[in-house]
């Protein structure tokens, strides 16, 4: 739960009127209650809810296993839950003031971020951090063995309860039980002690592997083969199938390779038995190894005689024998060795693949269309790599300094003499290897660069379809079906088109190019400073010159703002026509002589018009909907248009008013409120009200204020000092002449009462002017704290100061309004 970070709080939860006693604000549901030195937290009712928050956490969404056996545990951090106590026992409370598990607990901890582990009078049990219960409260101790088994502890006695079947599946008769939770696939067996000695017991009480052995939580396994037992102080391993043991003296160097075999020495040799217990190979060799890496298996084990290396399967097969010099590595199905110092690369049946050996080669993989890997080979001879693709046979030769796989497009980039090209796994060439970098615009185009310029490649084609020697190229147009290329020249940057099949639409030498439509772009020239216009439709080629000097967005749809260097006009882009009447351009300011376009760009569907110095509204149409007898106008975030008009005052100052219309152009405020640009209570964007202030010399502010709904319906009249908007409706929180009240959504009191302060909880921004306002509200009044209910009732509690929400804070916590 959130630590409320305001600076009143609180309050207690009887009907009398206690002295030194103090609370905090509402935070999820609770207020903290302090009293000479003893604390509690009240729920909304004002009744005592629990004594203190010991710890909190974010409940678990999910949990998912990864590929090294390891869990990722995902939070939702939206949600937070809190562990209290409540008259010494514990429960746990969520961020919407209720309860998600019942204050009856002796103790609660959070366990691996996932669970919770609950302890009641001797017993314990399990929920998950939701607080659904996972297990029946019966047991003294627990454990996790997988989502349906538990080990548990009953009368001193260990066994395994069953979820599913509502039993013990094992009985508690065991002095201690261990399992294997890290392994990838979960086993049906767990180790368990019995007299001091440990055996393997099925999950159908089972005596797999009797009790003889010592046992240390180490080299644990789910499969057939028992690697963490000790007999004697030795090492053993143990194959529960056959419960056969194997120890020294007769054999030493135990280990489990591959996918479950055992590797291990007799009479100073090496040999090895499968999960069956046969002796796959026999014990006549020097080592035998895994030649994979970590996570990855294969069909291959290697084996040393006479110090070289043959290549075995599991089940015995000799596929190589033991010829090759220094390591032998695999990878998937084949494998790689060396003779007389070159290497090659072999497949299953042992079969040298390659016509000629390399000073070296490694295994690469890159992934397929259909997310799969496919092996493939890096090779070297001397300084030079190439590739070998053993699945087709294709071979390209070292020609390169570099090879690397590019696994998520399933490429091979290769690198020579710092020049950069790209190979399909197949070995066919997909971009020749003369280009410094590239990009990929889709599948099939790449940005290429050269030492010339940037260009776009095309992999079908097999050629640049725009040639490299720009600055830049972009893809273009509405629907990205073209290519902006850009030179850059005497310090100026100038525009070209291309087509997506390389035909040059536009030549680069157009100070800019815009789209309009998905036919239409708009092309500027400069010639001697001078802008010209001209259009261009992409269907036939056609460039019409325009006649206007000026072109500019209009802010809606298929129309433009263009001058001719007199007047302004709005342009249709479909029709192609002027559809306003014009209006003169006009000096921007008075000391500017320069001239300006009279339209500015749309505001949700009216568009500013200066016309004789006075400010209108038109619409998309071009029809005037507000005359031109304002001063200014601007949109706010609520999609109103604000209007300003200038007013002398009887001191002959000049003064700015203010109003709003709709987008109709209807005016839904008078324009009779005061505008000050310099002051922050001039900030009228909020998105849910139309703010309203007018000037008032005795409000500590130098502004009373109110507010409108978008329509302009007054909810609050122009007499507070300062709003507080409450969100999600709320309500309002309101001052006049320091003294507050509270109003419900409507603009209604909530209460008749006035406080001298309102305690909010603003510790996710202290600074701001809007947020949800919670009930019970904390209000002082005088030298006392309340807490008021939505129905303008009050809690039956009182205080004389306030704490933080959280016990130990150096700081109060609440932000006073």
């Amino acid at each position: 739960m959130k630590p409320a970070i305001s600076i009143l709080c609180g309050l207690l939860l009887t009907g009398n009127t206690l002295l030194a006693q103090q609370g905090s604000v509402f935070v999820n549901g609770f207020a903290r209650i302090a009293n000479k030195g003893k604390n509690w937290y009240i729920d909304t009712t004002g009744a005592r809810a629990f004594d203190k928050i010991i710890e909190t956490f974010h409940p678990v969404d999910s949990i998912t296993d990864q590929r090294n056996g390891f869990q990722s545990v995902h939070e939702n951090e939206n949600r937070q839950m809190a562990i209290v106590s409540s008259n010494h026992k514990v429960g746990v409370v969520d961020d919407q003031g209720k309860w998600v598990l019942k204050p009856l607990y002796d103790k609660i901890e959070v366990k691996w971020k996932t669970y919770l582990a609950l302890y009641q009078q001797g017993k314990m049990t399990y929920a998950d951090t939701w607080g659904k219960l996972l297990l029946p409260m019966m047991f003294e101790d627990a454990g996790i063995l997988d989502d349906d088994r538990f080990d548990v502890k009953q009368q001193g006695k260990w066994g395994v309860y069953s979820v599913s079947q509502k039993k013990l599946v094992i009985p508690a008769i065991y002095d201690a039980i261990d399992f294997c939770g890290g392994c990838g696939s979960k086993s049906d067996y767990v180790y368990a002690q019995k007299n001091g000695k440990w055996g393997i017991v099925s999950s159908r009480h089972e005596i797999l592997v009797p009790f003889e052995f010592q046992h240390s939580h180490s080299m644990m396994r789910s499969d057939e083969w028992v690697c963490s037992f000790q007999q004697k102080g030795k090492a053993v391993i143990v194959n529960i199938p056959l419960k056969k043991v194997y120890a020294s003296p007769e054999y030493s160097d135990m280990e489990i390779v591959g996918n479950g075999l055992l590797r291990l020495k007799k009479n100073g040799y090496f040999g090895l038995i499968n999960k069956q217990g046969k002796v796959v190979l026999d014990f006549l060799y020097e080592d035998i190894s895994d030649p994979y890496g970590t996570f990855t298996s294969g069909p291959f084990l290697t084996f040393t005689k006479d110090r070289k290396t043959g290549v075995v399967t599991e089940s015995g097969r000799v596929v190589a024998p033991p010829v090759f010099e220094d390591g032998v590595t695999c990878a998937g199905d084949y494998f790689i060795a060396a003779q007389d110092g070159l290497y090659n690369v072999y497949d299953s049946t042992g079969k040298p693949l390659l016509k000629q050996g390399y000073n070296d080669i490694s295994g690469m993989a890159v992934n397929t269309a259909t997310g799969d890997k496919e092996q493939l080979f890096s090779l070297k001879r001397k300084a030079l790599y190439g590739f070998y693709n053993p699945a087709n046979g294709k071979l390209v030769e070292p020609a390169f300094h570099e090879v690397r796989a590019l696994e998520t497009r399933g490429l091979l980039e290769v690198t020579y003499q710092q020049k950069t090209g790209l190979y399909k796994p197949d070995a066919t060439l997909f971009l020749p290897v003369r280009y410094d970098s590239y990009s990929f615009i889709s599948d099939k185009l790449l940005s290429v660069k050269t030492q010339e310029g940037t260009g776009v490649y095309d992999v079908a084609a097999q050629q640049e379809i725009v040639p490299a020697r720009y600055y830049d190229v972009d893809v273009f147009g509405p629907d990205s079906n073209l290519f902006k290329v850009t030179l850059h020249k005497n310090d100026q940057y100038i525009y070209g088109l291309y087509d997506l099949q390389g035909k040059e639409l536009l030549p680069a030498t157009y100070a800019d190019i815009t789209t309009l439509n998905k036919d239409q772009c708009l092309l500027t020239s400069e010639v001697d400073s001078i802008q010209h216009f001209e259009l261009f439709a992409l269907s036939n080629a056609k460039i019409t010159t325009w006649p206007y000097t000026e072109v500019s967005p209009s802010g809606a749809p298929g129309l433009l703002i263009v001058s001719d260097g007199k007047n302004s006009f709005l342009w249709n882009i479909t029709s192609a026509k002027v559809i306003s009447a014009p209006f003169p351009m006009h000096k921007k300011y008075d000391w500017d002589t320069s001239q300006t376009v009279s339209i500015q760009p749309f505001i949700n569907g009216i568009a500013p018009v200066v016309k004789n110095g006075k400010v209108g509204l038109i619409n998309v149409s071009g029809q005037e909907v507000v005359p031109f007898i304002y001063d200014g106008a601007a949109g706010v975030k609520t999609g109103q248009i604000l209007l300003l008009k200038k007013y002398i005052t009887v001191n002959g100052l000049e003064q700015l008013k203010y109003g709003y219309v709709d987008t109709t152009g209807k005016l839904i405020t008078p324009v009779e409120y005061d505008y000050d640009e310099n002051s922050y209570l001039s900030d009228i964007e909020d998105s849910t009200y139309l703010k309203l202030f007018k000037a008032a010399p005795d409000s500590r502010y130098g502004y009373i204020q109110g507010l409108a709904d978008r329509q302009g319906k007054i909810l609050l009249p122009v007499i507070y000092d300062k709003i507080f908007i409450g969100e999600k409706g709320t309500g309002f929180l309101a001052e006049t002449q320091r003294q507050f009240v509270v109003l419900d959504a409507t603009g209604k009191p909530v209460s008749q009462d006035k406080f001298t302060s309102i305690m909010l909880d603003l510790s996710a921004n202290p600074y701001a002017t809007s947020a949800v306002i919670p009930y019970p509200l904390l209000c002082r009044k005088g030298n006392r704290y309340v807490y008021l209910l939505s129905n303008g009732k009050q809690l039956p509690v009182q205080l004389d100061g306030t704490v933080p929400f959280l016990e130990g804070m150096d700081t109060v916590t609440g932000q006073s309004f």
